[in-house]
């Protein structure tokens, strides 16, 4: 609801730059709903131009990053909502803080708390992978590479000594999660090209027998989705 009404102010022309700024103190109201509202709010401003023109988009970035790691699980969501709206809004501005967009959402992938954050965060690096290449997405690769397997190679893996975290179980529960972590090593498998091709390699490899197994997956999406990410993106790299 916050966000179609910032939408339809958007779409009037009624948000002007004293609103914005009279949000501003907001975002960190001890009181929760103060700061939903204005993260939600500020989570759509990332994607007019106002916001870009009128220079508010440094604070508000710092202001996404820093409600990022808020303790209310639906304030991290809007955050995380808000960095990859900048992709979309602004490239060449996401181009410019790739590296800060990247660590964000990387370590929202491991939120200990919400898979709902997880979920906004996995559809968001998606979304920003696709409007990166390789090289733009640097040292990140290799993290994301690590966290993505995580998420679907611990529910095979029945003699790890360490426990599972809660969080991983529901995430691996999570139907629609567990879709999203074989969509981004596909997307992970289409970027790779010369500096990662060999590490991601020996990633596939360790992988092989989970996404093997994950063809029988119990939900038919998952299973579909792995069957494509087997036998196209990643099948290349299997020597």
């Amino acid at each position: 609801m916050r966000e179609c009404v910032c939408c339809l102010l958007l779409r009037s022309g009624l948000i002007t730059p004293e609103i914005i700024q009279r949000l501003l103190p907001w975002v960190n109201s001890p009181t929760e709903n103060h700061r939903v509202t204005s993260t939600a709010f500020l989570a759509q401003l990332m994607s007019d131009p106002m916001l870009r023109e009128k220079k508010f988009l440094k604070p508000v970035l710092h202001i996404l990053e820093e409600r990022s790691h808020d303790k209310n699980s639906i304030v991290r969501q809007m955050a995380e909502r808000g960095l990859v709206n900048l992709v979309y809004g602004a490239p060449e501005k996401s181009e410019k803080h790739k590296k800060f967009l990247m660590v964000i959402l990387i370590r929202a992938l491991n939120d200990p708390f919400s898979s709902e954050v997880i979920g906004e965060s996995m559809k968001a690096v998606a979304k920003v992978l696709k409007e990166l290449k390789e090289k733009n997405i640097g040292s990140s690769f290799r993290d994301l590479t690590q966290q993505i397997r995580t998420y679907f190679d611990n529910i095979c893996d029945q003699n790890s000594p360490a426990p599972l975290q809660p969080i991983l179980i529901r995430l691996q529960e999570d139907d629609a999660l567990r879709l999203w972590a074989f969509v981004l090593f596909g997307i992970l498998a289409c970027l790779t090209k010369r500096k990662w091709k060999g590490y991601f390699a020996d990633q596939v490899r360790q992988s092989w027998v989970t996404l093997l197994l994950h063809l029988q997956d119990p939900n038919p999406r998952v299973s579909v989705q792995n069957a494509e990410l087997r036998f196209t993106s990643v099948s290349s790299f299997w020597d």
